[in-house]
């Protein structure tokens, strides 16, 4: 069976799709699995670093820009349909599965005119513009948020998550109580300038003694955090980027974090509070995504403009101090979660290979 991922742009898209490729691999382990990207995503760099076949496709982005922008753009669109129709006739595959990232629609596009099956697979509450104009047309559409399939047109949804990496879901464990506590600060694999702001001007309000500090930074900011940390007195160890994150959540207490759907998958995955600061860009998926998590009682939510230190400190000096509260957050969080996401898709991808039907 080969199966086609196409998944690329940030890593709320490729790291789920990274997932369900070895869930593939570890379930059907004949599967050839191909991923499609472009050359400038980061999928062009990690995919063959994780030992994954990678094909780049031309293709541009045309939201937010302008009119002669966007004519590149859909240029570009249509060569990288051309490309997916070549790729497609001769790979042949069992599925395509389409997760978001600018190669993903043309992929999708071109299953469509060749008659080959096909799923969408959307991560966030807010359906992508492709994905929620695809939908309609695919065998399936796999959605994290319940709330997500009244927006996809589409009759084959089905509510199995988001593939969260075994090694993360394996680091789930009870609320501690204990005298020093581990805050894990995250803002994406780049970092977030907000949050990081946030936290060095929050280290006044902050007890040294009752709290200990993993931050990803990014790497933009490294220096500046780890030199504020020190100079502050803190516990604390500030990483361009946290390579090992089933590591990270495994000793964290509580989370401060953008709110991408990858990110959430995680948390809820592992039974994490959290404090979500969305991006408040790319049409505020971010903050609808943390609506779910902040109404169900899983996170409390800052918006981004609202940062600053004082306020920052205060929810984590009043979270650090109600061990009651941060449990109740802890298995809220993991009732949210679907730790099976990435089985569960591979069966439903074998029935449509197998029977045509999802």
């Amino acid at each position: 069976m080969t199966i086609i991922i196409a998944a690329g742009g940030t890593g709320g898209h490729l790291y789920p799709g990274i997932t369900l490729a070895r869930a593939f691999l570890s379930e059907v382990p004949a599967t050839r699995v191909v991923f499609v990207g472009t050359a400038a995503g980061m999928e062009a760099r990690l995919l063959p670093e994780a030992g994954f076949e990678f094909v780049a496709l031309r293709s541009g982005a045309w939201v937010g820009k302008g009119l002669m922008d966007r004519m590149v753009a859909i240029g570009l669109v249509g060569l990288g349909f051309f490309q997916a129709i070549g790729l497609l006739r001769r790979l042949a595959p069992s599925v395509v599965i389409g997760i978001g990232g600018y190669a993903s629609g043309p992929t999708l596009l071109a299953a469509i005119l060749l008659g080959l099956r096909r799923i969408v697979l959307e991560p966030n509450l807010v359906p992508g513009l492709a994905n929620r104009k695809l939908a309609p047309y695919m065998d399936a559409v796999v959605v994290a948020f319940e709330a997500t399939g009244q927006a996809m047109r589409s009759r084959r949804i089905f509510g199995l998550g988001t593939p969260v990496r075994p090694e993360i879901v394996a680091a789930r464990h009870p609320p501690r109580r204990a005298e020093k506590l581990t805050v894990l600060v995250l803002g994406g694999s780049q970092g977030a300038h907000a949050i990081n702001r946030g936290m060095r001007e929050a280290l006044p309000w902050l007890n040294r003694d009752q709290v200990r500090i993993l931050h990803q930074t990014g790497v933009s900011d490294h220096e500046a955090i780890a030199a504020a940390y020190a100079e502050a007195g803190f516990d604390a160890r500030a990483l361009a980027y946290i390579s090992e994150m089933a590591a990270a959540y495994a000793d964290a207490d509580l989370v401060i974090s953008r709110a991408g759907a990858g990110v959430l998958s995680e948390l809820a995955a592992v039974g994490l509070p959290s404090i979500l600061i969305p991006y408040p860009h790319a049409e505020a998926h971010q903050e609808k995504n943390a609506e779910v998590f902040v109404s169900a009682g899983a996170a409390e939510v800052i918006r981004d403009g609202e940062v600053d230190g004082q306020r920052l400190a205060a929810r984590i000096n009043a979270l650090m101090a109600d061990t009651t509260r941060r449990e109740t957050m802890a298995a809220v969080a993991a009732s949210l979660g679907r730790p099976n996401a990435a089985r569960d898709i591979v069966k439903l991808c074998q029935r449509l290979a197998t029977s045509g039907v999802a």
